[in-house]
């Protein structure tokens, strides 16, 4: 006898088995399992197929606006402070400066898409280099589900800045809150701690916070236009004495932030500033770059000249526990209006 093989049912009795089954057709409320949920997959929201889609028809209504007409065809694809900056160039190339309204090829090199699944989202690009100037950081955005993504701002890239590196395309980027507390400072206190850093300079109480005047290529700019055009009245006169003060002030448009993959985060904001040059008494400014002339025209000159910008600003701001101070990535300066007193 095969000492393996199972001894057969005594009559009268139910194998263990069968009882069991007996039990559940005899309508046994016993519990079944239940599934367990998949973890939620990380991945982007948008495609990088649809995101060049939308590159393209920015780029393509963007290249179009000219004239004057171009400023209405702008809000098509442009918002914000991005159909300000836009508007402003416009209105400095019909006043004579053609040189001002420079093309804005949207070929990518890198792609930072939302993960966000609700709205509003955004979307970055950082572009190709370009032949001349440096690539630029364009921010999109879509209100709601069926809005349109329009480009929201934009700054060109400081020459030879290191961009913090982001998500991969297809896995999507979270974006940061205005008041996140992830970070050394929120992205808006990064804000208003730079505005205050350019108008007091070292003498800022957050001057610590972000690195050496000679590092920040906003800075450095506003510098050298101010050493300049007081060299320029030196020049005439010796004996004369010149100002030069700039004064910055945030916008009321939100800041747009996007989480980098070492838990910082690239913060874009909108900034109006004031350019001030005073002379001695009797004498006759007027603006020296193409721009702020073209807005000048024909205006008479006196001792104060003053000249108007609408900017944008993009910063690196670490993570909390970084030794890293806060710092500029890129930035745009538009005149929009310049005044004689």
């Amino acid at each position: 006898m095969n000492s393996r093989r199972p001894p057969f049912p005594r009559p009268g009795l139910v194998p263990p088995a069968l009882a069991i089954t007996s039990l559940l057709l005899a309508g046994c409320t016993a519990e079944l399992p239940v599934p367990v949920a998949d973890a939620p997959v990380v991945a982007a929201v948008v495609t990088e197929t649809q995101e060049h889609k939308i590159l393209d028809q920015v780029t393509g209504v963007v290249d179009g606006a000219k004239g004057a007409d171009g400023a209405e065809a702008l809000a098509e694809r442009l918002t914000g402070p991005a159909l300000e900056l836009r508007r402003a160039e416009l209105r400095i190339a019909a006043a004579g400066d053609g040189k001002a309204l420079l093309a804005m090829p949207m070929e990518a090199q890198q792609l930072v898409l939302p993960s966000e699944q609700g709205w509003p989202r955004s979307s970055f690009v950082i572009t190709e280099q370009p032949a001349k100037g440096t690539p630029l950081l364009a921010a999109f955005e879509q209100p709601a589900a069926r809005d349109q993504y329009k480009m929201w701002g934009f700054v060109y890239l400081a020459p030879g800045v290191t961009m913090p590196q982001f998500a991969a395309a297809e896995l999507g980027s979270p974006a940061v809150p205005a008041d996140d507390p992830s970070l050394k400072v929120t992205p808006q206190d990064a804000v208003t701690q730079y505005v205050s850093v350019l108008n007091a300079g070292e003498e800022s109480k957050y001057a610590a916070n972000f690195g050496a005047a000679a590092d920040d290529e906003l800075r450095a700019t506003l510098r050298k236009t101010g050493d300049g055009q007081l060299a320029e009245i030196k020049k005439a006169d010796k004996e004369a004495k010149g100002t030069f003060k700039v004064g910055y002030e945030a916008t009321k448009d939100p800041v747009k932030a996007v989480r980098t993959s070492d838990g910082g985060a690239v913060v874009l904001a909108a900034l109006l500033s004031q350019e001030t040059l005073t002379a001695d008494k009797g004498w006759q400014l007027s603006p020296s770059t193409p721009s702020a002339k073209a807005l000048w025209g024909g205006a008479k000159g006196t001792e104060v000249m003053k000249i108007a910008y609408r900017d944008m600003v993009a910063l690196y701001v670490p993570p909390a526990d970084s030794g890293e101070q806060v710092s500029l990535l890129g930035f745009h300066r538009v005149p929009y209006a310049v005044s004689n007193k």
